[in-house]
């Protein structure tokens, strides 16, 4: 009882101390990997960086813009001497257990799958790819102006004094150079009024044939043949409007892969830090027992379980809502979202990461705006406006169409024989408009129009240097910031060591310890952190290129930005 009273004010003290330095920043993401219990017989897990220090099988350096780079190994040391295997005591600790994680799959998906998943089956690409049709449609209709329209009608006089009946159908059709040509054939038979003469064939009829064709306006083009000219360039240009979506979706898509990714490792993280605090009640219950420890240790400890089961909680909501968020985007064979288990032990983690050449930058820009959709896409559109000013042009012109009408009856003659002759007419149509401030009006709204598209178009030339040069920023700075955190997690590992060591000898608290757990989980939380932003800010940049996914394998996994 002598040795209660100085115990207890110093475990009040380390509680209050506990309380107002504990760090308030979530644990963000790392491979924590758990200890091998089984071989080093330890109880504390070891947070290690293992995933990040092999390459994947098969993986050889290639001398390019791009080289592999692998983090420092780092130093094991061994934890404190309790069995993890063993099962806390209720007495010891009234804790909850482990959150049960969900099941693992047969196989995490990697970011390939989920491009593919993305240009295969995302609702809005294929949205896009429908445009096709809507093109499509457009230009055959537009192609329905030059097809050939069959008319004709049919007259029956049957009580008058003059009885008669006739009829006239016709096969005509607009051309490609503008005109109108036609065939028809009309049978009159029966008494006619005098003035309808011109109704009365011979006893076969008459076959007949016409051709319109313009001379002044409408020669070079006209309504139909722009309109379909039009259809044709938006047949064109859906193609980069496909593929700007196609872009967009990609890094989207490969964004929140990263992310669900970041969000498996964040978890990882929780559990493993979890792990020290369970594994450390034995050893404090036996230490206790033998007056090395004093008993407010224990609680203590109890505290920091049920803080890092809060936290273990939190990532694990955040794990599942990034798959969520991952599952627009990775889709069965059938379209249907497919929500990934966030189970640690399955999730693939982070590629090896590469060192940027600075060199390899040099002609982004360039490249840039040679790939991207947006500027094809501008060029045809104005060359649609080209098109529609050259029409507007058009109907400022006067009309002047020149036609010929041949016909000739055939069979026994009438009863004036007067229609056997060949008839040939020419006819010469004429119609000047006089104000044409409808044509001169479309003529000034596409011109401004195609000042419009030009200043667009440098604005998007512009835009798309602007964002190869932001995402090119981005990308070095997290790639700098990998190398510094991995740095960082080493030192913090070796501080958090050297305390496990101190508190086992009796020189140092639990306050201490638990201070230095939480430093290496958090500097592991920030090394991934990085890679997550690295990897998102590759993203942007190959999006920024104007990649659509069909060509990031050698990204991912072989030699970024190498070509």
């Amino acid at each position: 009882m002598t040795r209660s009273v100085p115990h207890l004010l110093l475990a009040m003290m380390l509680l209050t101390a506990a309380g107002g330095c504990r760090s308030g920043r979530a644990p963000f993401v790392a491979h924590l990997p758990p200890a091998d219990n089984a071989s080093s017989g330890k109880a504390a897990s070891e947070i290690s960086l293992a995933a990040y220090q092999q390459p994947p099988a098969g993986t050889t350096q290639q001398q390019s813009a791009v080289q592999q780079v692998t983090p420092t190994q780092i130093p094991q040391t061994p934890a404190p001497a309790t069995p993890a295997t063993q099962a806390v005591a209720p007495e010891v600790i009234d804790a909850e257990p482990l959150p049960e994680l969900p099941p693992s799959p047969a196989k995490a998906p990697d970011v390939l799958e989920v491009i593919g998943s993305v240009r295969s089956y995302f609702p809005l690409v294929r949205q896009a790819e429908a445009s096709r049709v809507v093109a499509s449609g457009e230009q055959l209709a537009a192609w329905g102006a030059f097809d050939h329209k069959l008319d004709g009608y049919t007259n029956v006089q049957p009580m008058d004094y003059y009885e008669n009946h006739w009829n006239k159908w016709g096969l005509k059709r607009d051309t490609m150079w503008g005109g109108q040509v036609g065939a028809g054939y009309r049978l009159g038979r029966g008494s006619f009024e005098p003035w309808y003469k011109e109704r009365e064939t011979n006893d076969l009829g008459e076959f007949s044939l016409s051709l319109v064709a313009p001379i002044g306006r409408d020669r070079a083009i006209d309504a139909n043949r722009a309109e379909l000219w039009r259809a044709q360039l938006e047949t064109n240009r859906v193609e980069p409007f496909i593929r700007s979506q196609l872009i967009v979706s990609v890094r989207d898509g490969v964004q929140a892969y990263w992310e669900w990714v970041a969000a498996v490792e964040s978890l990882r993280i929780a559990a493993d830090v979890l792990q020290f605090g369970l594994d450390r009640a034995e050893y404090l219950q036996k230490q206790v027992e033998q007056g090395e420890k004093a008993e407010i240790d224990i609680t203590d400890n109890r505290r920091i379980i049920l803080s890092r089961q809060s936290k273990l909680t939190a990532a694990q909501q955040k794990a599942t809502q990034a798959a969520v968020k991952l599952s627009l985007y990775l889709r069965d064979n059938s379209g249907q979202p497919v929500v990934v288990a966030s189970d640690p032990s399955a999730a693939a983690g982070f590629p090896e990461l590469a060192t940027l050449d600075e060199a390899a930058f040099g002609a982004d820009i360039q490249l840039a705006q040679a790939n991207r959709p947006e500027l094809a896409e501008l060029a045809i559109v104005r060359r649609q406006l080209a098109v529609a000013l050259r029409q507007a042009s058009n109907e400022t012109r006067v009309d002047i169409d020149a036609g010929v009408y041949v016909a000739q009856d055939i069979g026994a003659a009438t009863k004036d024989n007067d229609k056997s002759q060949t008839e040939l007419e020419a006819t010469l149509m004429v119609s000047v408009p006089l104000q044409r401030r409808k044509a001169f009006g479309k003529v000034r709204q596409l011109r401004g129009k195609l000042a419009q598209v030009q200043a667009k178009t440098q604005y998007a030339a512009d835009k798309i240097a602007a964002e190869v040069q932001l995402a090119r920023a981005a990308l070095t700075a997290s790639r700098e910031r990998v190398d510094q955190n991995t740095e960082g997690l080493r030192l913090a590992q070796r501080m958090q060591e050297a305390e496990q060591r101190l508190y086992e000898e009796g020189q140092s608290t639990l306050f201490n310890l638990n201070l230095r757990e939480q430093q290496r989980a958090e500097a592991a939380g920030e090394l991934v952190g990085s890679k997550r932003d690295f990897f998102a800010a590759l993203a942007e940049y190959t999006a920024a290129l104007g990649l659509d996914g069909a060509d990031l394998e050698s990204v991912y996994f072989g030699d970024p930005l190498a070509e």
